[in-house]
């Protein structure tokens, strides 16, 4: 019988019979080793699992630590309203209601910035929607540096070209004044001369307190900056500035207990009058007549020593006067920078406006003055002082400053007020404006 050839095999069946024979051999010995591997792996992720269940906090951890975190935040609404923005201008330098609620979403438990998230939606939209109200429910204002001033009147009388200011330091001064003087007389060539003697008197000043208080919060003091000591001290100067010249225009001390007597009291009775009207010629006689009634006392009157003291309603009364014609009468002195009326300078002041309660209405002044013959006398010029836990009178009680933790802030001055002659000023009486 023949042999048959053998058929050569093929690379991949001869893949296929090594893997056969391999299988069942080594199948048995890699299943050994890798037992203790998959043993190890089970008790790894058993010991994973027990870590991460010891790591979980509890149900009532969780509880505790939200409780402690809206203590944090504070109970009341507007306070976690003010935190979120605070973080906002913080974070970004902005009080963007997004930037406020991008800020609280990264500090925040969810539970705790849903409300304010909430509201910080409400806001936008509301705002959008065009109500700025509502900004007012969140946002701390930013305060402008500049605060805008109190109106106030404007003091004259000290600023008066020619006006002299003299030292009284004891706080009371007598002056000496000639009150009459010799006479002198032709006579023949023999015969006894007339004899005659000059007469002398005295004027006597003394100061007159003013005085001015005002008490602060000491913690106002300590947080309120600078700013607010120097608007503090700036409002006694300028309220006790206003009252001095007052006093130096119109005090009367009979009724105006402890002032200075003004021009209006100082003035020779047979200068003052009531003015004659309000048309054209009334205003140019008044004028004229308040100017001759001073030049012709031998007062040494010029437009560079002496002038006019009005409030802005007659100045603007006089101004606006016109010919028949249309004409303007008046302008061209009174609207230069320096005004002037008839040639002589005119001063304003608000001190004489008809609405002021010392004026009163139909009551306006207009007053002619030769103004070297106005004397300030400054026994104590204004002075500021400060007295922290100092005791004041609340008009009934004393208080006292340390048990309320306060400071007192005063402004005194002392001065008295001359008009050396009563022919110095002429004054109309009875204006309206």
């Amino acid at each position: 019988m023949a042999e048959t050839a053998a058929t050569p095999m093929t690379e991949d069946q001869l893949k296929t019979l090594v893997a056969d024979a391999v299988k069942g051999s080594v199948a048995e010995q890699v299943a050994a080793a890798l037992e203790p591997l998959t043993k190890s792996s089970t008790a790894t992720n058993d010991s994973i699992a027990a870590i991460q269940k010891a790591l979980r906090p509890s149900t009532e951890a969780l509880a505790s630590d939200v409780e402690k975190i809206d203590k944090g935040l504070g109970k009341y609404k507007f306070g976690r309203k003010a935190r979120a923005m605070a973080m906002a201008t913080i974070e970004n330098g902005t009080k963007d209601p997004g930037a406020a609620a991008f800020a609280i979403k990264q500090h925040w438990p969810a539970s705790m910035a849903e409300p304010t998230l909430k509201w910080l939606d409400y806001v936008k939209a509301t705002l959008a929607a065009g109500n700025p109200a509502a900004a007012g429910d969140f946002i701390i204002p930013q305060y402008d540096e500049e605060w805008i001033e109190l109106l106030r009147n404007n003091a004259v009388v000290r600023g008066l070209p020619g006006v002299r200011v003299k030292s009284m330091p004891r706080g009371a001064i007598t002056q000496r004044k000639q009150t009459g003087a010799a006479t002198a007389a032709y006579q023949g060539e023999l015969g006894p001369i007339a004899l005659s003697n000059l007469t002398v008197g005295k004027t006597d000043m003394s100061y007159k307190k003013l005085t001015a208080a005002t008490v602060v919060s000491n913690d106002e003091v300590r947080f309120a900056g600078p700013d607010f000591d120097r608007m503090v001290q700036d409002d006694l100067l300028a309220v006790s500035a206003l009252r001095e010249d007052r006093a130096f225009l119109v005090g009367n001390p009979p009724t105006d207990t402890g002032s200075p007597q003004g021009l209006r009291y100082q003035t020779l009775a047979g200068n003052i009058a009531a003015t004659a009207g309000t048309s054209l010629a009334n205003f140019q006689a008044d004028g004229t007549s308040l100017i001759s009634l001073v030049q012709k006392r031998n007062l040494p009157v010029t437009p560079q020593n002496s002038g006019f003291i009005w409030s802005v309603s007659t100045f603007w009364a006089i101004y606006a006067l016109t010919t028949t014609t249309g004409d303007w009468v008046f302008k061209a002195g009174l609207e230069q920078a320096r005004p002037t009326f008839l040639g002589f300078p005119v001063y304003l002041t608000t001190q004489l406006e008809v609405g002021n309660s010392w004026i009163g209405a139909s009551s306006g002044l207009n007053i002619f003055a030769h103004f070297p013959s106005l004397v300030i006398w400054d026994s104590m010029s204004r002075t500021v002082e400060t007295y922290r836990g100092g005791a004041y009178s609340d008009g009934s009680t004393v208080q006292s400053g340390i048990t309320n933790d306060e400071t007192v802030i005063t402004c005194i001055a002392e001065h008295d007020f001359q008009q050396r002659y009563q022919e110095a000023v002429s004054i109309r009486t009875g204006m309206a404006t």
